[in-house]
């Protein structure tokens, strides 16, 4: 939602991201903080407190989007603290046409803290305009809706994977949009001569379209992909920067595969979720498509899982549905799972 979005009555929640307080405002100018699941008044209205974020910048991609990424770089680790902040995304546009569909390539720059004092902007030795946030995108022809993109890093290079609403799944080298928006004429010929990269690879195996993909963390250049028809494929990546896809589908949901999610320290090991409500833990890629699926926990949620994220740190898998839950799995338990029910009044 917008800042200073009015809220519909039928609206009853609103998330933030970062800590970040939402504040509601009243006719009479009074502020009060805004509970998830508190119903406003006709005379109320959301307005963001964008004093309790450390850093907050809006940008808009012209269509929507319902999916992005971040790009790796190599500007360091744990540079929070260390402003002018920089950042690398791609992301895929749902415009209202579909040959009008973009992979969009950004650099975001230039990003400072929020000010939250009188005191803050009096210490500041540099002009507003210096301050200004930069943004720079390098635009590449998506043939339909983007419904979500993943990217990976393949010696070095960056790739994304996409998935688009006509059924296929294209790989893309991101080198040269990303040399562009670092370079200024380097985007000046990429515009002026449409040098806008093609897929490298295309796959049409998928029976429908889908959302779900997912770069393995352990083994460069592998991906798994997952349709709107239950199967998921394997790729692997050959030589002369192609791939293989085994056409053999793996098979063990019932309805639509929603999301993929590699292991990331056992290189052979996936899990996945549908809208058949079920978690399937391990799919272990090493056997045969028909006996791959080696644990599952059917009605993990009571309606669809949309979505599911494995901790990189800690043997947990979170999942979110259709029943607004969200809970989290502990793998060494796995049966077992803290589960948190969105409050509706």
């Amino acid at each position: 939602m917008s800042v200073n979005d009015k809220m519909d009555e039928s609206e009853n929640e609103m998330e933030t991201d970062s800590g970040g307080e939402t504040c509601s405002e009243a006719q009479d100018g009074s502020v009060k903080i805004y509970l998830p699941g508190q119903a406003l008044n006709n005379d109320e209205e959301l307005v963001c407190d964008e004093s309790t974020y450390v850093l907050y910048h809006q940008a808009q991609t012209g269509a929507p989007c319902l999916s992005f990424d971040v790009i790796q770089d190599d500007l360091g680790e744990n540079r929070a603290e260390k402003f002018p902040l920089t950042a690398y995304i791609v992301a895929g546009s749902q415009a209202e046409r579909s040959h009008v569909n973009n992979l969009i390539v950004i650099k975001l720059s230039n990003m400072n803290k929020v000010k939250a004092t009188e005191e803050d902007e009096s210490d500041s030795d540099t002009d507003d305009e210096d301050e200004n946030p930069e943004l720079e995108c390098a635009l590449i022809h998506h043939h339909g809706c983007v419904n979500r993109v993943r990217v990976t890093a393949i010696n070095n290079h960056p790739f994304a994977a996409s998935w688009s609403e006509m059924g296929k799944v294209y790989i893309w080298d991101l080198s040269h949009p990303l040399q562009a928006v670092n370079v200024p004429h380097v985007m000046a010929s990429y515009v002026r001569n449409n040098e806008a990269p093609k897929p490298v690879f295309t796959f049409t195996g998928h029976q429908s379209e889908g959302f779900a993909v997912d770069w393995s963390p352990t083994k460069p250049g592998v991906l798994a992909t997952g349709d709107c028809k239950k199967n998921i494929h394997l790729w692997k990546p050959l030589e002369g920067g192609t791939w293989h896809v085994d056409q053999r589908a793996y098979t063990g949901h019932t309805a639509s595969v929603e999301d993929l999610q590699w292991s990331p320290n056992e290189p052979y090991v996936l899990a996945s979720c549908s809208v058949d409500k079920s978690i399937r833990r391990v799919w272990d890629m090493r056997a045969a498509p028909q006996k791959a699926c080696m644990i599952t926990t059917e009605d993990a949620h009571e309606l669809d899982i949309n979505v599911i994220s494995w901790n990189h740190k800690e043997p947990f898998i979170l999942s979110g549905g259709d029943d607004g839950i969200i809970k989290i799995w502990d793998l060494r338990q796995f049966k077992l799972s803290l589960t948190f029910r969105k409050k509706v009044p």
